[in-house]
């Protein structure tokens, strides 16, 4: 309407359309609703086509094409629904038409304001420019395209990949606000990304809430890659082990943020803990083994936690072999594993109980006040041990010979306390069974 209420105003001022205007208007209002009726059903490259003829013949009509050529680069380029991809077709088309127009002008077929010479200059020039600008906008439409194109096809490629990772990737902005969460930790965790999202104040262990915290801070401090581990929350409700690597990508313009990958480790981290235990603790009895007792004794001789007093007790059980040859080795293992609840039930907490091999054991009391307190717990476990229990289907009596070796923390090294625990046990073996025998190392 715009246009034909200024086509009109210059007509009746002589700058336009010769002859009659109405017919003109009707002309120009049927064109343009049909031709944006086709390009609201149908577009493409014809309804383009029809849109830039449309305007070559109201340009020219108006006697002002010549002139107007600038135009045909408005229509072509917002008309087009794929410029990107179609500016060449669109640039040969609106040279038909510049062309078309300026020949019409030539022939006297279409009014031009300008003299024939002039008009015929003034379309060449404003053609070229015309094309230029096309050119260069479509090959700038183009490379935008194919470049949107490349990044669509590397994002997707990007999430294919995520989806199919064991690892849950995580991009925060530098307050640590989650801006993309991928899709693993559905398989990883049991929630959506939504749930991820909105529980992540409570999904760290509190234990580990400091050592995530640290690497958080290093991360915005820069640097390489941060590794931690942690306890996250599944939905099931247990905390499970994940190992957490993080990077500082704030200053990537493709990321723009704090990139952390997370996988699932309690499996490793469960058999890591059984071998360690293992490594240290009695297979049969679940008692701490030689080598925990040496690096308990070795902790204790270096003073570094103790002050009072301590004692090793070294105990071996009378007449095992006999159980075994006699009941069986079900029957010596029942025995064994009743020794070490006693031992455990005759000391405390703080104390350190293992079992040596075979029917040997060791305790060591970490705080005593006299060696009269290290002859009590030995007196306590003879008695308890030789109170009747039924083991193996028969009732039994262990009966056992302890050494005891007392003395002061930073004194002695831990090899010396067992080497005089053992011979004071020798000794109460060799002076009857089921006694003590002391070897204090207290002046």
């Amino acid at each position: 309407m715009l246009g034909v209420a200024s086509l009109t105003a210059l007509h009746a001022l002589g700058l336009a359309v010769p002859g009659d205007i109405w017919f003109f208007n009707a002309f120009l209002l049927i064109g343009t609703v049909v031709v944006t009726a086709l390009a609201n059903a149908r577009p493409g490259l014809p309804t383009t086509a029809l849109q830039l003829a449309l305007t070559a013949v109201v340009l020219y009509l108006t006697g002002w094409g010549p002139v107007m050529t600038f135009d045909f680069v408005i229509v072509g380029w917002l008309v087009c629904d794929d410029f990107a991809r179609r500016w060449r077709s669109v640039v040969a088309l609106v040279m038909v038409a510049i062309t078309a127009g300026q020949a019409a002008v030539w022939a006297g077929l279409a009014p031009s304001y300008l003299d024939n010479r002039a008009a015929q200059l003034a379309g060449l020039v404003g053609g070229t420019a015309v094309l230029t600008a096309m050119v260069l906008i479509g090959r700038e439409a183009q490379a935008r395209a194919e470049a949107e194109r490349d990044r669509g096809i590397n994002e997707e490629r990007f999430r294919a990949v995520l989806q199919g990772s064991h690892d849950v990737t995580v991009i925060t902005d530098a307050e640590g606000t989650p801006v993309f969460v991928s899709s693993a930790v559905e398989r990883v965790l049991g929630v959506t990304v939504e749930q991820h999202i909105a529980r992540r104040a409570d999904l760290i262990h509190p234990d580990d809430a400091a050592v995530t915290e640290q690497m958080f801070q290093q991360l915005l401090a820069g640097g390489s890659e941060h590794v931690a581990e942690a306890r996250l929350r599944h939905a099931d409700g247990s905390w499970r082990w994940h190992e957490i690597s993080a990077r500082n990508l704030l200053d990537n313009p493709a990321v723009r943020g704090l990139v952390f990958n997370h996988r699932d480790i309690t499996a490793r981290k469960t058999y890591q803990e059984k071998l360690a235990y293992e490594a240290t603790h009695d297979a049969l009895t679940g008692l701490a083994n030689l080598a925990a007792l040496r690096t308990g004794l070795t902790s204790w001789c270096s003073g570094e936690s103790y002050s009072a007093l301590g004692a090793v007790l070294y105990l071996d059980l009378d007449g095992f072999k006999q159980v075994n040859d006699e009941l069986g080795h079900a029957a010596g293992d029942e025995l064994l594993e009743f020794t070490a609840r006693t031992l455990r039930a005759c000391v405390l907490g703080s104390d350190l109980v293992a079992r040596l091999g075979g029917d040997e054991f060791a305790v060591l009391l970490t705080e005593i006040n006299d060696p009269h307190d290290a002859i009590t717990v030995a007196e306590r476990i003879i008695d308890r041990l030789a109170e009747p229990e039924p083991l193996a289907g028969h009732m039994l009596r262990v009966r056992a010979s302890v050494g005891i070796t007392v003395c002061r923390p930073g004194e002695h090294g831990a090899a010396e306390l067992l080497r005089r625990a053992d011979a004071a046990m020798y000794e109460a073996k060799r002076t009857g069974s089921h006694g003590w025998r002391l070897h204090s190392m207290v002046g």
